[in-house]
This record gives C-alpha cells, sequence and structure tokens, in this order.
C-alpha cells in the first residue's frame, strides 16, 4: 500500500479507502503517557510488578544447600542490579539552550554555559552536534527566546526508555523579559527549507516529553507530500507526551491547494503509537490564513487530554485504542481545500477501546463526533455537543465502514444539533450488523421527532435505546436548557425535564478510565490569559441514586477534587 513505509497514508482523503480491510486485532485497554508541565510530567510506567515473592520461588525439598545457595546469588544479582540502574538513573544530564546568548562550543550542562542549538536542530555544531541523548536527560529552552526558522527541521533520533524518558521542554525560573513565557519556534511566515516542511521529525523514536513549546509562523506554499507538512512527526514512535503547547500563526500562501498541515503527526499502522498522549495544549488558528479555514491538531495519535482546539478545519483524528476527553473544541470551520473532510473529532482506525467522554464541542462545520470502526468498543458518556451560531454538523454519526464487529455505549451526552437533525446520524448504505449499541440518558434537544435521522436504523443483536429524553429547543429553553449560561444546556431548575430522567447507571463505572462515569461532566478545560489551559473548567458533581439524563447531574454532592489521570506516576525533572 502506498505511504505505509512512512506510517500514514499518502493523503487524509485518501485514508477510509486505503485501510478498508486487512486492520489487525490487538485488544487491550489503553495505556497512557501525560503530562503537567516541567515540574511534574506524567507517565504510565508499563513495567510488570513482580509477581512472585522471594518465598514462592520453587526449591527442591532434597536439596536446601543449593536452594541457600541460589537465593544468595539471587541477593547478589538484585544489589548489582540496584546499583546499576541507580548509577544509569544518575547519570542522566540536564543541557541547557538559549538562542540569543548560547553558544554550541559551551559545556551546555549550566545556565551560564549554554548552547544555541538543540541537538538535532540545524546549525547544531561543535560540543552540541556530538552530542547523544540518554535516557533520563533533560533539554531545557530558555523561556522567552525565540529559534528562528533557519533552525529547523529538528532531525530527532534518540529515545529515552520506560521510567526514564527525555525532557524536552522548561526551567521556568529560567527565561528573559520580566516574567516567564514559553520558548518560540516561529518559522517567520516561510516554509521551512528542505524536503519537509516541519518544525520535528522524530520518526521511531520513544520516551520522550515535549513540553511547553509556542510554535507560530508556519507557513505552506505549495502542496507538500503526506507527513512533510506538520509541527511534528513521530510516526512509528511510542510513548511519546506532548504537552502544554501553544500553537497559532500559520498560514497558506502561493500556489497551496492542499489544506495538508497536520500539526501533530502520528501513525496509522500497528502498534500505533502506543503509550503515547497529546494534553494541556492550545492549537488556535483565529489568527491564521482566513481567520482559521486549515490545520488539523492531530492525526493518527491514540489519547488526547484536555486540549483546546478553535478555529481549525480538523480536530482529532485518533488511531489505535485511547482516551479522548476532557477537550474543548469549537469553530471548526470549513477548509479552503474542498476535497478535505472536516471533524471535531472523528476515530480512524481501531485495535481496541476509545473512552470518549467529558468534551465540549460546538460551532461545527462537517462531523461534531464520528466514531465506529472494525474492532472498535467505543465509550462515550458526558459530553456536551451543540450548533451553537455557526454549527452545521452530523452530531453523533456513526458507523466509519461496513465491517461488522462494533460495539458502542452513548451514556449521558447532551447534545442540541441542527434544526431537523436527530441526536445520532447513522450512516447509510452500510449492511452492518453491531454487536451492540447501547443509547442511554441521552438528553436530546432537537426538532426532530426522533433520536436517530437518516441512515439506517442500527440492526444489533444487542439493540437498548433507554431513559432518553427528547424536547424541542422552545421547550427546553422555556426550562432554562440554552446556550448561552456558563455551561451549555445544563438544568437551571428541578423542574427541567432532564432532572431525575435518567435510568442508575452505576454498575458501569467500573475502575480505570470508566470510573469517571460516576460524577457528570468536568466541562472541558478553559484558556487563561497567559495561553495555558486550566482544567476542569467546572467542578463535577457525583451521581446519586437518581440519575439525570444528560452530561450534568442537577442535584448532587460536589466533588471533592477534579478526577485525576489514572494509572500514572509522577517523574520530577
Amino acid at each position: 500500500m502506498s505511504g505505509r513505509g512512512f506510517g500514514f497514508p499518502v493523503s487524509r482523503r485518501a485514508f477510509r479507502k486505503t485501510f478498508s480491510g486487512g486492520r489487525a486485532t490487538m485488544g487491550g485497554r489503553p495505556r497512557l503517557t501525560g503530562g503537567t508541565g516541567r515540574d511534574a510530567v506524567l507517565y504510565l510506567d508499563p513495567r510488570p510488578v513482580a509477581t512472585q515473592p522471594p518465598a514462592a520461588i520453587p526449591f527442591e525439598s532434597a536439596s536446601m544447600k543449593a536452594g541457600d545457595n541460589y537465593m544468595r546469588k539471587l541477593g547478589f544479582f538484585a544489589i548489582f542490579l540496584g546499583l546499576f540502574l541507580f548509577a544509569g538513573r544518575a547519570s542522566a544530564t540536564t543541557y541547557y539552550i538559549d538562542y540569543a546568548s548560547g553558544s554550541d562550543a559551551n559545556s551546555g550542562t549550566a545556565k551560564t554555559a549554554p548552547w544555541i542549538h538543540l541537538p538535532g536542530m540545524q546549525g547544531c555544531s561543535s560540543v552540541c552536534s556530538s552530542a547523544s541523548p540518554n535516557p533520563g536527560d533533560s533539554f531545557i529552552l530558555k523561556g522567552g527566546v525565540t529559534w528562528p526558522n533557519s533552525s529547523f527541521p529538528i532531525s530527532w533520533n534518540w529515545s529515552g526508555s520506560s521510567g526514564q524518558p527525555i525532557y524536552i521542554g522548561v526551567d521556568k525560573t529560567w527565561f528573559t523579559g520580566s516574567a516567564w513565557a514559553r520558548p518560540i519556534f516561529n518559522a517567520g511566515g516561510a516554509p521551512i527549507a528542505g524536503t519537509y516542511d516541519v518544525f520535528i521529525r522524530a520518526m521511531s523514536t520513544a520516551y520522550q516529553t515535549w513540553d511547553n513549546i509556542e510554535m507560530t509562523g508556519f507557513n505552506w506554499n505549495q502542496n507538500f507530500g503526506y507527513g512533510a507538512n506538520s509541527c511534528g512527526v513521530w510516526a512509528g514512535g511510542s510513548g511519546i507526551t506532548i504537552s502544554n503547547w501553544y500553537v497559532h500563526g500559520w498560514s497558506h500562501t502561493g500556489g497551496a491547494s492542499n489544506d495538508g498541515f497536520t500539526c501533530i503527526l502520528g501513525d496509522t499502522n500497528v502498534p500505533y503509537m502506543p503509550n503515547s498522549l497529546i494534553t494541556t495544549s492550545i492549537f488556535d488558528g483565529s489568527d491564521s490564513t482566513n481567520g482559521g479555514d486549515s490545520g488539523t491538531f492531530t492525526y493518527g495519535w491514540p489519547s488526547e487530554t484536555r486540549n483546546v482546539i478553535h478555529d481549525v478545519s480538523n480536530g482529532i483524528l485518533p488511531t489505535g485504542h485511547g482516551e479522548v476527553a476532557y477537550n474543548l473544541i469549537y469553530n471548526v470551520r470549513k477548509s479552503f481545500d474542498a476535497t478535505d473532510h472536516e471533524n471535531a473529532i472523528e476515530t480512524l482506525i481501531a485495535d481496541g477501546a476509545y473512552y470518549i467522554h467529558d468534551n465540549v464541542i460546538h460551532d461545527i462545520y462537517g462531523e461534531c463526533m464520528m466514531v465506529g470502526n472494525t474492532n472498535e468498543t467505543d465509550y462515550l458518556w458526558n459530553n456536551v455537543i451543540y450548533e451553537g451560531a455557526t454549527g452545521n454538523c452530523n452530531p453523533i454519526h456513526f458507523p466509519q465502514n461496513s465491517d461488522p464487529g462494533i460495539s458502542m455505549f452513548f451514556w449521558n451526552n447532551t447534545v442540541a444539533p441542527r434544526p431537523g437533525e436527530g441526536c445520532f446520524y447513522t450512516g447509510s448504505g452500510y449492511g452492518v450488523e453491531w454487536v451492540s449499541v447501547t443509547i442511554q440518558n441521552t438528553h436530546c434537544i432537537t426538532t426532530s421527532s426522533t433520536i436517530y435521522s437518516s441512515g439506517v436504523t442500527p440492526s444489533t443483536v444487542a439493540l437498548i435505546v433507554d431513559h432518553n429524553t427528547l424536547e424541542s429547543p422552545t421547550t427546553a429553553a422555556a426550562q432554562g436548557y440554552t446556550s448561552a449560561g456558563t455551561f451549555a444546556y445544563a438544568p437551571a431548575a428541578t423542574s427541567g425535564a432532564s432532572v431525575g430522567a435518567g435510568v442508575n447507571l452505576a454498575v458501569q463505572a467500573v475502575a480505570g478510565l470508566l470510573s469517571t462515569f460516576s460524577s457528570d461532566t468536568q466541562y472541558a478545560c478553559t484558556v487563561n490569559s497567559s495561553k495555558q489551559v486550566v482544567c476542569p473548567a467546572r467542578t463535577p458533581k457525583a451521581r446519586s441514586t437518581t440519575w439525570d439524563s444528560g452530561a450534568y447531574q442537577f442535584s448532587g454532592s460536589t466533588s471533592s477534587a477534579p478526577m485525576p489521570p489514572t494509572n500514572v506516576t509522577a517523574v520530577p525533572h
């Protein structure tokens, strides 16, 4: 298949045809990495916990002496291994980079002797060019300093290890100016020279965290090949965390007719970027060409949480399996490329389950939410999806293709689609029978007389459509459900149609990611004046015995703290 050597198809528009068959089934639950900034990078340590204590090691009863010798050797080995691991961790080095006042001839190991370039940057020379980043190393970019177009692309060829990722980011005590600001990669409104119009190219690398970088001035003036028009490319990678980015101010000029700009590009081949996460980042096209008629935030990445994405042509298009949660996505606009397919969230290919929850999506052109692939189980809950003033999207659209074996669970979502549209749009032309489709506790605000629109009625072995609240926008507005409040379509009084209208689904709020289902929506995240993502936007309420329909629980105790990410370990730098 053309293009698969790079881990992605030739074009986004060709994706469905390219991947229409032969998908591998891997199964398994999401394994996530994460990050919340320089001071505490979060990631999952996938190393297995020992399952047998020493006492459980078998010995032959006739040879206790041999057993004693074995235990003694085992003890020596454990001491040696511990010292080896300690030495490895102790050898991690912190390097400092300052384009304004550094020199690549410096040692790079002190703030007073920084390099001018990050290893892999264009122009890296002398001591910088001889560097070989190791697991656990940190590379600190000075806050407020700008690296110009000539510094890119970064050809990054190094990997960390499980438990010792390489960190490329910031120390908020080291900056220029009166206050800390992100380091800036600025392409200056011109394409980056060479074959690849990208800031970072890190193919087939593993265990890195790229944190707190501002990227601006990205430009394309011709139609580049797929994967050659991005903020960063990690196809073939694993254990990659992108956190706290602020990307804005891109442009298409000249002969560019292809909306090929994909900011963060992962992989569409097995194993689909395992243990990788994009979190707490901003993708803002409001200061881009025509106020945001281009640009995809991410394509081919398994998990995206706590991001704010707006004024773009595409949002999140994940592959594999993972968590898509707490994202605010709005103003997805019609692309300048008439052949593009606009989406807020669209799962592309799966080898397991997606957990899609607590997202707020509004004013979308194209698809608000599109799910349902071969080998895919989808769990969607606590999402708030509404048309707003400029939207024209299909609300929750399934399936993606005609292959069987799809299970989907839609619980406690609030949906207000365009006039005449149901809250679920089932695609036509598919002779498909799903294993199960469950739609429960939806608050559906529409002029349509049915919760479904268009296409086919789902044909399943098990179909559950239960305890959904369907009401017109006029009736809902009279009860206080509007998009004008702080939290769109939240109930205003106990007399609201959604209050007490749900079925108790506590049995579904099992351990792991589904445990957050025991509380109502966190309503995604917001952005503060420093262009940092702040979460949650709303303190969730615990669902009690009586459940409401929709994403909100009107009465109930407020959770004592925001729900934290699950299965993560904090590692300070």
